[in-house]
C-alpha cells in the first residue's frame, strides 16, 4: 500500500496532476491507519497486551477528529476566484 500511495505521488507530481497527488496522500494516510491497527492486533495475540488493540483504535478516532475539525472549520476549501477559469480541475484547484 505505501509503495502504491508513494507511485501515485510521484506520477502525479510528474503530471502535474494535483487530484492523484492528492490521492497519493490519502493512500499513505489509509495505509498508515492499517498498519497501526495491525499493529495493535499484533501485539494483543502475541503479547497479550489487551490495551494495544484499544491504543490503535484510539490512533483512528484521532486521525477522524482531526479531519472533522478540517472539514468544519473550511480550511481545505480554495476560494474559486482563486483559480483562473482555463485551470478548473487541472492544476490550481
Amino acid at each position: 500500500m505505501f509503495a502504491m500511495a508513494f507511485g501515485k505521488a510521484r506520477t502525479g507530481a510528474a503530471l502535474n496532476n494535483a487530484v492523484l497527488t492528492t490521492e497519493g496522500r490519502v493512500t499513505l494516510i489509509d495505509g498508515a491507519l492499517v498498519a497501526a491497527v495491525l499493529l495493535g492486533l499484533v501485539l494483543n495475540s502475541a503479547f497479550g497486551w489487551w490495551w494495544a488493540d484499544p491504543a490503535a483504535g484510539y490512533v483512528l478516532v484521532y486521525y477522524a477528529v482531526r479531519e472533522v475539525r478540517e472539514i468544519f472549520s473550511g480550511e481545505h476549501l480554495v476560494p474559486l476566484t482563486a483559480c483562473p477559469p482555463e485551470t478548473y480541475g487541472y492544476t490550481c484547484c
